[in-house]
C-alpha cells in the first residue's frame, strides 16, 4: 500500500490548486463554457452557406483564443509553478494550435446531429487542446521521455467527455425544437463543465515531470494574468457583439426571402431558427424526388363548372417528421437551391397531370408556385417547354404563381421572363394579391394572366361591407384588364355566397375540400366533386345544373343572380 501511495504521489507531483484559486478558475471556466455555447449556437442557427462558413470561422477563432487564455491562466494557479516565466514563443505556438484545432472541429460540433460525428469531432478538439497545452508548458517540463500514463489517459478521457457532453447536450436542445420546446444548456450544466475543466487542467500539469524553478527567480505572473484575461475578455466581447448584429442581419434576410415566396410564414427565434437549421442540415437528403410529395387543392370556377388544381408541396423526413413547406422553401432560398426544387416540383406536377389525363381527366389543368429566382434563371422557358412536350401537355394547362412582392421587386428581367412564358402558352398569376404594397395601377403594366386574392380579404367578409366593396371593385377592375380572379381561403358556404354576390365565382378553399394526394384527384373529380357541388348549390338555393353530374353548367349571370337573391 505504501509503494502505491508513494508512486501515486510521484505521478501527481503538482498538488491540487488552493481553494480560492480553484474557485476563481472554476468561475472563469464556467464563463468560458457559456461563451463557447453561445458561439456554437449562433453557428448552428446559421442557414445559408456563407453565414455558416463565416460564423463557424469566427466562432472557432474565438473559442480557440478563450480556451487558450483559460489554459494560460490555469498555469498560474499552482504554487509549484509560481517561479516560472511563460515563454512567448511556446505560448503563441499553443495559441495557433488551439485555434487551428477549433477551426477544424467546431463547425461539426455546432451543426451535426449525428452522435458519432460529434464524438469524433470532440476527440479531435481534445487532442488539439492537449497538444496546445503541452506546447504552452514546454518551459515547465524537465523531460518528455517520461510520461504519466494514468494522467494522460484520464486527461484525454476528461477532455473528450467535456466536449462530447456539451455538444450532445447542444444537439439534444436543438432536437427538442422539433416539438417547439427549446431547452438550452442550463447554468448547472456549465458549472459542471467548469468543474471538469478544473480537474482536466490539474491532470494536464501532472502529465510530464516538471522542472522545479529556483524559488528566488523573478515572476511576472500577475501582469501576465491581467494581460491574458483582458485578451480573452476582448475577444469574447467583440465576437458576442458581432454575433448579435449577425443575428439581426440573418433575420432580415430570412424575412425578405420569405416575402418573395410567401407572406404567411414567420420565424420565431429561437425555436424557428433551430428548426430552419435542422432542415438545412438534412437538405441534401430532402432534395430527392421521392421526398417531395405533392398534394392538390381544387380551384373551382362555379360559373363554368371547371376545376383546376394547385400543387402544394409536402415534405417529410425520417428524422424531422413532417416539415412545414414554407420553412423548407425558405431554407432552399437561403441555400440557393430554389431553382432545383421548383424544377423537381414542376416535373412531379406534370407527371401527375399526365396520369390524370390517362384516367379520364382529359382537360386537367394545374398551377404551381415558383420563386422569382426560378423564372429569372437562364433557359427556364425552353426547359419548361421541353418538359411539357415530353409529358404531352399543352402550355395552356399550366399556370405559374408568384407573389406580388416577387413580381414587383424583380424588375424588367421578370417582365421579360413572363413574356417568354406567354410565348409557350404558360400564364403567370399574381399570388397573395392584397397582402403587400402593390398598387392597383400596376395590374395594367404587368403581363400576367390573373390574380389570386389573399385570404385576408375573406376574413370577416360576411360582416364587413367594406371588404365586400373592395373585392367587388377588384373583380371589376381585373375584368376590365382581362385578368382572371381567384379568391383563396374560402371555408364556409356563407363566404361563398357573399363572394358570388360580389361577382366572384372562381374560388379556392376548404369549402370544397382540403388538399389531397395526387392519386385521389381523379376519384374526387368523378364522384365526390359533383356531389359536393350539388350540395352547395342546394344549400345556397341555386337551381342550376351540376357540371359533371348530368346537368348543364350555370351561366355566369344566372349563377351570380341566384346567389345574390339567396342573400
Amino acid at each position: 500500500m505504501f509503494s502505491i501511495g508513494h508512486d501515486t504521489a510521484q505521478m501527481f507531483a503538482v498538488g491540487f490548486p488552493p481553494l480560492l484559486h480553484s474557485l476563481l478558475f472554476w468561475i472563469f471556466a464556467s464563463l468560458v463554457v457559456h461563451v463557447c455555447q453561445r458561439l456554437v449556437e449562433h453557428t448552428a442557427f446559421a442557414i445559408d452557406p456563407s453565414s455558416r462558413r463565416i460564423s463557424g470561422s469566427q466562432a472557432a477563432l474565438c473559442i480557440g483564443c478563450v480556451v487558450w487564455a483559460l489554459d494560460v491562466v490555469g498555469m498560474l494557479m499552482y504554487a509549484e509553478l509560481a517561479g516560472h516565466t511563460l515563454g512567448l514563443v511556446p505560448a503563441l505556438t499553443g495559441l495557433v494550435i488551439m485555434a487551428l484545432s477549433a477551426r477544424l472541429t467546431v463547425p461539426t460540433l455546432s451543426t451535426s446531429t449525428r452522435k458519432a460525428r460529434i464524438l469524433l469531432a470532440g476527440a479531435g478538439l481534445s487532442l488539439g487542446m492537449l497538444a496546445a497545452h503541452f506546447t504552452i508548458s514546454e518551459g515547465y517540463v524537465s523531460s518528455y521521455a517520461r510520461v504519466n500514463g494514468l494522467a494522460i489517459v484520464l486527461a484525454l478521457a476528461t477532455a473528450i467527455g467535456i466536449t462530447a457532453y456539451t455538444s450532445i447536450r447542444h444537439r439534444a436542445a436543438k432536437m427538442k425544437a422539433l416539438t417547439r420546446i427549446y431547452i438550452p444548456q442550463q447554468w448547472h450544466d456549465k458549472l459542471l463543465a467548469g468543474a471538469a475543466i478544473l480537474v482536466l487542467h490539474w491532470l494536464l500539469v501532472n502529465t510530464f515531470p516538471l522542472e522545479w524553478p529556483d524559488s528566488a527567480a523573478p515572476t511576472d505572473g500577475v501582469a501576465l494574468l491581467v494581460i491574458v484575461l483582458l485578451f480573452g475578455m476582448a475577444i469574447a466581447t467583440e465576437q458576442l457583439s458581432n454575433m448579435r448584429f449577425d443575428q439581426a442581419r440573418q433575420q432580415l434576410l430570412r424575412r425578405g426571402l420569405s416575402l418573395m415566396r410567401t407572406s404567411s410564414y414567420e420565424v420565431h427565434p429561437p425555436e424557428g431558427d433551430i428548426q430552419l437549421s435542422l432542415i438545412a442540415d438534412q437538405l441534401p437528403m430532402l432534395l430527392q424526388p421521392d421526398q417531395l410529395a405533392l398534394h392538390f387543392q381544387p380551384i373551382v370556377d362555379l360559373d363554368r363548372g371547371e376545376v383546376q388544381f394547385e400543387a402544394l408541396l409536402r415534405v417529410r423526413s425520417e428524422l424531422l417528421g413532417a416539415i412545414h413547406p414554407e420553412a423548407f422553401l425558405l431554407v432552399c432560398e437561403l441555400q440557393g437551391k430554389t431553382p432545383l426544387v421548383d424544377r423537381l416540383i414542376l416535373v412531379n406536377a406534370m407527371g401527375c397531370a399526365c396520369r390524370w389525363r390517362g384516367e379520364g381527366m382529359a382537360g386537367a389543368k394545374f398551377s404551381v408556385n415558383v420563386a422569382p429566382a426560378t423564372l429569372l434563371e437562364e433557359g427556364f422557358a425552353p426547359w419548361l417547354q421541353a418538359e411539357l412536350s415530353r409529358h404531352a401537355l399543352p402550355g395552356s394547362c399550366l399556370k405559374l404563381e408568384l407573389t406580388e412582392h416577387a413580381l414587383i421587386a424583380s424588375g424588367p428581367r421578370m417582365l421579360e421572363s413572363i413574356r417568354h412564358l406567354q410565348a409557350i402558352g404558360v400564364g403567370v398569376l399574381m399570388d397573395d394579391f392584397g397582402a403587400g404594397y402593390s398598387s392597383l395601377g400596376m395590374l395594367a403594366d404587368l403581363p400576367i394572366a390573373g390574380i389570386k386574392c389573399d385570404r385576408l380579404f375573406v376574413r370577416q367578409l360576411t360582416q364587413d361591407p367594406r371588404r365586400q366593396s373592395m373585392l367587388r371593385h377588384v373583380g371589376a377592375l381585373a375584368s376590365e384588364f382581362g385578368l382572371s380572379v381567384v379568391v383563396e381561403g374560402v371555408e364556409t358556404p356563407a363566404e361563398l355566397q357573399t363572394l358570388a354576390a360580389c361577382g366572384l365565382a372562381t374560388i379556392q378553399g376548404y369549402v370544397f375540400c382540403k388538399p389531397m394526394p395526387a392519386a385521389d384527384v381523379p376519384g374526387w373529380n368523378q364522384t365526390q366533386w359533383p356531389q359536393r357541388l350539388a350540395a352547395l348549390r342546394a344549400q345556397l338555393g341555386t337551381t342550376a345544373g351540376v357540371p359533371g353530374a348530368g346537368g348543364a353548367p350555370a351561366a355566369p349571370a344566372q349563377w351570380m343572380q341566384t346567389q345574390g337573391s339567396g342573400r
